[in-house]
């Protein structure tokens, strides 16, 4: 390597276990290119494939991936956490919509989350950290369950999604509500107890998310700063032109295929950037 920046930096895909197309993709991505860790989704429709693939592929990092919204819950159905159809919320704005009105108790989230974590658990995998789908981790109160539960398990990280905005976040007036969201969720960040735990010192990914050609990830590669440890979520897949989750309008496969690219292999190495997991810090 040249530059001798003292960066490292864990290159993390999110949604494992949510469709096969996406868990081949994290895959590929890791055995092709720089992902090094990502986090399964115990209530996935492919989560047993996802179990099955990090089996074969113990290089890849993993945690999990709490989920509540969307999917079907992994413990029993507890009032107030599903509709009438038995499934989450369908956004992290409804869910927090009603979490807000104090129509979600937080023992019934205790026990969900207890019981997603039980299941990877179980399946033999060795959990490195604890993140959030749709960053629900770290609204208040749940964070304060989610510290809990990482403590009670033995885990040492949780994810602090706290991305701090950069000049190329105010190019895009268009992008000026995902901005705003950021900025909410580094708030809700700075006031949750995950700030005590162990973390990483940078967090990226949020503004692009979704978005992460090879443009893009060029763009957040260089401008993370030397001498510090970052996060950079992801999310790549193969293609699913009939998959469940179109309307998140993702580019995954741009992604997947960013994440390979000899471009922006040649440009962490040039960088001098430390490739990482969870497991190494």
């Amino acid at each position: 390597m040249t530059g001798g920046t003292g960066m490292r930096l864990i290159v993390h895909a999110d949604d494992f276990g949510i469709s096969e197309s996406v868990n081949l993709g994290i895959v590929d991505a890791h055995r092709r290119g720089i992902v090094t860790s990502t986090s399964v989704m115990a209530n996935g429709a492919a989560f047993e494939h996802a179990v099955a693939l990090a089996r074969d592929c113990p290089t890849l990092d993993v945690g999990v991936h709490l989920t509540l919204t969307e999917e079907r819950p992994v413990g029993p159905a507890a009032a107030g956490l599903v509709d009438a159809s038995g499934r989450f919320p369908p956004h992290a704005l409804q869910f927090a919509a009603r979490y807000a009105a104090g129509r979600i108790p937080l023992r019934a989230v205790r026990a969900e989350l207890d019981a997603q974590i039980g299941r990877v658990l179980a399946r033999g995998l060795p959990v490195s950290h604890l993140d959030g789908h749709q960053h629900v981790h770290v609204l208040p109160g749940i964070a304060g369950v989610v510290a809990e539960l990482a403590r009670a398990h033995g885990i040492r990280t949780v994810r602090y999604p706290a991305e701090r905005v950069r000049g190329y976040m105010l190019r895009n007036i268009g992008n000026a509500r995902r901005l705003a969201e950021q900025v909410a969720l580094a708030v809700f960040c700075a006031l949750s107890p995950l700030r005590e735990l162990k973390r990483i010192d940078d967090f990226v990914g949020f503004y692009f998310g979704g978005r992460l050609n090879e443009a893009n990830l060029a763009t957040v590669l260089a401008g993370l700063p030397s001498g510090r440890t970052a996060e950079l979520m992801c999310h790549p897949g193969d293609d699913d032109p009939r998959g469940r989750y179109r309307h998140w309008d993702y580019s995954w496969v741009a992604e997947r295929d960013a994440l390979s690219s000899p471009r922006i292999r040649d440009l962490v190495l040039a960088r001098g950037v430390q490739l990482i997991s969870f497991r190494d810090l």
